[in-house]
């Protein structure tokens, strides 16, 4: 059913694996960014992909996790087992697009942070200070809409619709799927932010860039947030309440927004993957 290579992409087959449904595609690219500039791009096919047919998109961050537990330093998202599910009840099918997050924390950090807002002082870490980090975020989507994407469409049979394309994300994740889509909202639809790092920055300057994101945003497009609340995670739940409620307050539709809390949850891929087809309902439409 799946072919050994699409294009320039090649199947993951390696072993051992986790992929119990579907297939993973991967291929090398070089990123327009100061570190760890080569990266592995990471696509998931439904088990069901049909070339005759179009699919919903996904681009998410940390591609390693995406899928296979053993390509994940922390465990995976299990997006086979939980689309599986998902097809079951009769929901379309869709495709996820990820990229391998840098290996350093910092970077990642500062790869998927909200392009130009400075992070609070007390969160950035030393050796973001030593090698002076800053910005570039924009530079890291710009990659995924105008090169990235024109790729994928290429060589997969994706929805071209901007309903139909999303992006998601956990943790500093969270923060690149608002960020992605507040940049290229004509090509987004949909963002899913787990657990968000929103409590990173100040909260002026981010109303600031959210008040001139609103002036491009269309009021249809879907937003899930999510947050747990224990240990660690406790930190995430305020700010991804208040972000929920900054929408709702400026005329996004309620049924445009979703907030999901679960206050026995902590911050790990088993509760993101827990929630995960919550946000797959929220968005899709059932055939």
């Amino acid at each position: 059913m799946f072919k050994k290579q699409i294009g320039p992409f090649i199947r993951y087959t390696q072993e051992p694996n986790d992929i119990k449904y579907g297939a993973i595609y991967t291929l090398n690219v070089r990123l327009p960014i100061p570190y760890f500039s080569r990266r592995t791009v990471r696509v998931f096919l439904p088990e069901n992909y049909d070339e005759r047919k179009r699919y919903p998109v996904i681009y998410m961050s940390d591609g390693q996790n995406i899928v296979d537990k053993y390509t994940s330093a922390y465990g995976a998202w299990d997006i086979d087992k939980n689309q599986h599910k998902t097809i079951k009840e009769g929901y379309p099918s869709y495709i996820v697009v990820g990229i391998d997050c840098p290996k350093g924390v910092a970077e990642r950090v500062y790869e998927y942070s909200f392009p130009f807002i400075p992070i609070l002082n007390q969160y950035q870490s030393q050796f973001a200070k030593q090698h002076n980090l800053k910005f570039f975020s924009h530079l890291y989507f710009e990659y995924i809409a105008k090169k990235l994407k024109p790729i994928i469409d290429k060589y997969f049979k994706t929805s071209q619709k901007r309903e139909e394309t999303a992006c998601a994300g956990s943790s500093m994740g969270g923060v690149y799927a608002l960020s992605l889509l507040t940049s290229y909202p004509d090509i987004f639809g949909a963002a899913f932010c787990f657990s968000p790092g929103f409590f990173l920055y100040p909260k002026k300057a981010m109303k600031e860039y959210l008040d001139e994101s609103l002036t491009r945003l269309d009021k249809n497009t879907k937003l899930y947030f999510y947050s747990g609340n224990e240990e660690y995670e406790h930190q995430f739940i305020i700010e991804t309440i208040n972000m929920h409620q900054y929408f709702l307050n400026n005329g996004f539709a309620k049924e445009n927004l979703l907030l999901s809390l679960d206050v026995n949850a902590n911050h790990n891929e088993k509760a993101w993957s827990t929630h995960f087809n919550e946000a797959i309902r929220f968005w899709l439409n059932k055939k």
